[in-house]
């Protein structure tokens, strides 16, 4: 993977919104943080989803794979009720998007149902880029640059204000381990899941 360094000159990161899935090449752009396509589910995912976890069926799948067997993969372990294939075949179309951008030839993948916040608190994560998804519940919270500069000069008191991903949104998040742009990665974190729900949220990761 080749990653362009930032210019030395400052900037203030910003996130891009786009309708389609060309907006993701913006995130090589040395001010852009997040690349966020804006999105509904896919025919049939939500009401698989729906269903899944209406059941009470958890969701726990975690790989290191090549993107194309991904649908397999998750055909192999998600209960069989009818949208299952939908909902496998869209996490690989995103794992292939995700793979070529960066030219990966394995991902990690993840793909759970919450009932609870995985990391409540706002942060950044110490790698280059993640792809974010949620296919039911509250979407992830993100800062912009003014929100973030508060939080830090507040020694880490939680904002009262914060932006929010929706259901369906697929976003890429840069991280502080993004080559030469080391302290502008999106500061985010989980969302509090309301009791008695289930979120169910995918991770992509570079797996190389």
């Amino acid at each position: 993977m080749s990653i362009t360094e930032a210019p030395m000159s400052h900037f203030t990161p910003a996130s891009k919104q786009g309708s389609g899935p060309a907006v993701f090449t913006h995130i090589y752009q040395p001010d852009c943080n997040l690349a966020v396509w804006q999105r509904p589910l896919p025919a049939g995912v939500g009401d698989y989803v729906q269903r899944l976890l209406q059941a009470g069926n958890r969701v726990s799948v975690r790989e290191l794979a090549p993107p194309e067997t991904v649908a397999e993969i998750l055909a192999g372990q998600l209960p069989d009720r009818p949208g299952r294939q939908a909902l496998a075949d869209d996490v690989q179309q995103l794992a292939e998007m995700f793979a070529c951008l960066f030219d990966l030839k394995r991902v990690g993948l993840r793909l759970a149902s919450l009932q609870t916040a995985m990391c409540p608190r706002f942060h950044v994560d110490r790698l280059p880029c993640r792809l974010v998804s949620t296919y039911s519940g509250p979407g992830t919270h993100w800062l912009t640059t003014p929100q973030r500069d508060q939080l830090l000069a507040e020694g880490g008191k939680e904002p009262e204000q914060w932006q929010q991903l929706a259901v369906g949104d697929v976003a890429l998040m840069k991280g502080d381990g993004w080559q030469g742009e080391e302290g502008r990665g999106l500061w985010h974190r989980s969302p509090p899941v309301p009791t008695g729900y289930r979120r169910l949220f995918l991770s992509l990761d570079f797996g190389e």
